[in-house]
């Protein structure tokens, strides 16, 4: 992860809260719109992969696939309320799993990692109950460029 030197072996990324809103709109660029380039293998981990609050977990996932380039997506959400009455819980639970995705990509030698931590997402102007597809996609896909281009 010290970004020195070229890296010139095929990418293997890494997709960390890969069955979440931004992994799976990260998903369907790469599967469906082509969004991957030749030689490129890209691996979408959820919570049933590893609990990544767990070093041991976090680290037997990464030996397994092996990474050269995470985007770290994966953290604990639930919404407005649980957040404001779990707070602590949701901070350090989310600092857990950063730093071990952070120690875990650089004991694998992973050359890049980009995180992008959020625990809430609403749309501007919505009814209620709210779902992911009320979420304008234009932003998600927005933040999927920035996710993949950063690569």
């Amino acid at each position: 992860m010290n970004g020195q030197g070229e890296h010139t072996a095929p990418l293997r990324v890494l997709v960390t809260g890969g069955s979440g809103l931004v992994g799976r709109a990260i998903q369907h660029v790469v599967r469906e719109e082509g969004g991957a380039k030749e030689g490129e293998e890209w691996i979408f981990l959820s919570s049933k992969d590893a609990n990544l609050m767990n070093m041991d977990e976090t680290r037997a996932v990464f030996e397994k696939h092996r990474p050269t380039h995470v985007i770290h997506l994966a953290a604990m959400v639930g919404g407005l309320f649980k957040n404001m009455k779990y707070n602590l819980d949701f901070w350090r639970n989310n600092i857990y799993m950063n730093d071990n995705v952070l120690q875990a990509s650089n004991e694998v030698g992973a050359v890049k990692v980009v995180s992008c931590l959020s625990t809430c997402i609403f749309p501007d102007k919505t009814t209620y109950p709210i779902d992911e597809t009320m979420v304008k996609k234009k932003y998600i896909y927005m933040l999927c460029w920035f996710a993949c281009s950063s690569l």
